[in-house]
């Protein structure tokens, strides 16, 4: 429940497992950190769809600001993880500059996603969006760090 009248009322399920939560709130966000950190690196869209593994629609919504209903919106990924996710975008980045040399793309990056997925783990990111999305999560719940 929103402690503020005229904050929006999040959607709460009956019960998600940690890794629903990973592929529907956190993976999104990380993405649209990844994508605004290459935008930044004045990487085009194209290849940041490419390098991603998702649509060049999907790099338009991860840009956009969340007033603009931008895809990956529903978790902040905290400040104290957004040097982690710059450091992941840049190796993202070398891979694909050195792809030619058969270095593959898609595992460097599915690599550095699972390592910031593991960030915010530890960080206790996930517990905090599995109880804010999920109703019955208990708030003393460790499931996902155990």
């Amino acid at each position: 429940m929103a402690s503020n009248p005229t904050e929006k009322r999040k959607k709460r399920r009956t019960w998600l497992m940690p890794q629903e939560v990973e592929v529907w709130y956190v993976l999104p966000a990380i993405r649209r950190e990844l994508t605004r950190t290459m935008i930044e690196k004045g990487i085009p869209q194209k290849q940041i769809a490419q390098m991603l593994g998702v649509t060049e629609p999907a790099v338009t919504q991860y840009k956009l600001s969340k007033s603009k209903r931008s895809r990956g919106d529903q978790v902040e990924i905290p400040a104290k993880v957004i040097p982690a996710v710059r450091k992941s975008a840049d190796v993202i980045i070398d891979a694909w500059d050195a792809r030619d040399e058969g270095n593959y793309v898609y595992e460097t990056m599915t690599r550095e996603i699972n390592k910031l997925i593991e960030i915010l783990r530890r960080e206790g990111t996930l517990c905090d969006v599995h109880k804010e999305y999920c109703a019955h999560v208990d708030t003393e719940c460790s499931a996902c760090k155990d």
